[in-house]
């Protein structure tokens, strides 16, 4: 049975306010990253496209190699006789599914809320003593001041939604926050009574733990992926390579152990399907190198979990990344290897490019 891949990727603002009307920005991004799916479909699935792409870039596709998928831009044309794979699940899309006759397979929405919500995460990482010293949620801007006083003089601090991704829904500051931060703390107080601060560490590297959790056995650990960030911590990319080296097992094997221990519980609370913890290996005040293994919890799809689908197109020797627009630096040494002819497989002219970049090792 072929699969419809439907990009919803506003699915955090809808699990923060399902009721909530998506801006121009939030559609402008589900366009733009459509064909990121790309990555894992196969030839015949068809993709939501919710603006229309030349036939040119299929063209260009092919010659690449590429499966040949059916774009599709009004969901009313899409067959009953497909498996609908969105990026988070939500109510919104059973609707959708059940009133277009698509196959769904979807864990039941409090599971989704449950453990995607940052407080799951914040439970865990308080349980198991595996977070940031100093972090927590609150409930008040007293609170928050009184964690930025038990950090010391002028600390940066970051400030996050229960509900956020790729470094949106999230505030940066250092020392007291000034007027227009307060304000967007306390539009959220009122709106979801809780917010959760954490220190600005020295980070040193991120990977994103990919799983999958069936319904019922253990959680199957499918790989992991260095990310690529910018400066401020926004998600930039992805790696990947045929199969994790020495030093990434080396370094996150601890991580994976936790992570699956993560998906676990996240399985207990009755969530299945693709699950991606992200995991950061930073420096503390006092110059010690930690692991924070439970950075993140995503309980769908994710980028670093596409990314792992760009494995099947690697020839011996090779690795790879991709990377979400050209312009923007990363955190990383991996420019100094970008080849002159990088092949583009997301986005159209007007729209937010993808380089899907293979390299040679050594």
């Amino acid at each position: 049975m072929p699969r419809l891949f439907l990009g919803n990727f506003e699915f955090e603002h809808r699990l923060a306010d399902p009721s909530r009307q998506i801006s121009r920005n939030l559609e402008r991004i589900n366009a733009e990253l459509a064909m990121s799916w790309l990555a894992i479909a196969d030839a015949g699935d068809l993709i939501w496209t919710p603006q229309k792409i030349e036939p040119a870039f299929f063209d260009r596709l092919k010659h690449d190699g590429l499966p040949t998928v059916i774009p599709v831009t009004s969901l009313e044309s899409v067959p009953t006789a497909v498996e609908c794979v969105p990026w988070g699940w939500t109510d919104e899309i059973r609707r959708l599914c059940d009133v277009r006759g698509w196959l769904r397979n979807d864990p039941p929405q409090t599971a989704v809320q449950a453990t995607n919500s940052r407080r799951f995460s914040c439970q865990l990482e308080h349980e198991w003593q595996v977070g940031l010293a100093g972090a927590g949620p609150v409930g008040s801007l007293d609170n928050i001041q009184q964690r930025i006083d038990q950090l010391g003089p002028t600390p940066r601090w970051v400030i996050k939604a229960e509900f956020g991704m790729s470094g949106r829904e999230r505030i940066l500051g250092s020392g007291i926050p000034n007027d227009s931060q307060s304000r967007w703390i306390q539009k959220r107080l009122d709106g979801e009574a809780i917010l959760f601060f954490e220190p600005w560490v020295d980070r040193i590297a991120e990977v994103g733990i990919q799983i999958d959790i069936p319904q019922s056995g253990q959680p199957v650990p499918r790989g992991v992926v260095p990310l690529l960030s910018d400066e401020r911590g926004q998600y930039s990319g992805s790696e990947f390579a045929p199969k994790e080296t020495a030093a990434i097992s080396a370094t996150w094997g601890a991580a994976v152990t936790i992570a699956l221990q993560a998906a676990s519980r996240a399985q207990q609370l009755g969530y299945f399907g693709p699950m991606g913890i992200d995991a950061m290996q930073y420096r503390d005040r006092e110059g010690v190198t930690r692991i924070r293994p439970l950075q993140d919890i995503n309980a769908r799809w994710t980028m670093g979990r596409l990314s792992l689908g760009w494995r099947r197109f690697l020839k011996a020797g090779e690795s790879g990344f991709w990377r979400f627009g050209t312009t923007t630096p990363v955190d990383s040494a991996i420019d100094r290897d970008i080849p002159t002819s990088p092949r583009v497989v997301g986005g159209t002219p007007s729209h937010h490019n993808a380089e899907v970049c293979f390299r040679r090792n050594g």
